[in-house]
């Protein structure tokens, strides 16, 4: 209980986690934040308290307390989730030095994140597999390859991809 209660509590500790999981999982994430940060903004979201996020490296820090920021985002949790799922940013929603939220908000966006990976890690196999299930159907290739061959070997890098990442998430637990 003690230990959850702690885990509970530092939360700069689980932040700075997320941030190497989310590196873990894309090829290009570090060093994209490496050139632009370090970075703090606040997190302004109606009807809760202010989130003030400082990325740099592995001293990131995510905090309830007043700190400097570059940027602000203000916005109802409806716009943010609006904007986690389409990758696009209003610009209404950024106050303060809009150019620096755009390029994280972009380089987040186009860091090809495995959330598979990521969800597997968190959740489990079988979520991961639900939702790789569920994004392939959703969002399945209109291309239609006309070589049989080329779709089998499609399919099994596919598959070998999906074995690597659990087997990935077996070592590091």
């Amino acid at each position: 209980m003690q230990f959850i209660l702690v885990t509970m509590i530092d939360i700069k500790k689980a932040l700075n986690k997320l941030l190497r999981d989310l590196e873990d999982s894309s090829p290009n994430l570090k060093n994209a934040l490496q050139e632009i940060g370090p970075i703090t903004f606040l997190l302004n979201i109606n009807g809760h308290k202010n989130i003030y996020i400082i990325i740099n490296g592995d001293d990131s820090d995510i905090s309830f307390k007043e700190k400097n920021y570059a940027f602000e985002i203000r916005a109802s949790l409806i716009d943010v989730i609006k904007v986690l799922v389409s990758g696009k940013l209003s610009r209404n929603l950024i106050h303060g030095d809009a150019e620096i939220a755009i390029v994280l908000l972009g380089i987040i966006y186009k860091s090809n994140i495995d959330i598979i990976y990521l969800i597997d890690k968190y959740f489990g196999s079988l979520p991961a597999l639900f939702t790789y299930a569920i994004v392939n159907r959703m969002f399945s290739s209109s291309e239609i390859y006309e070589d049989k061959n080329h779709r089998k070997l499609r399919k099994r890098l596919r598959d070998i991809a999906i074995r690597l990442d659990r087997l990935e998430a077996l070592r590091s637990s």
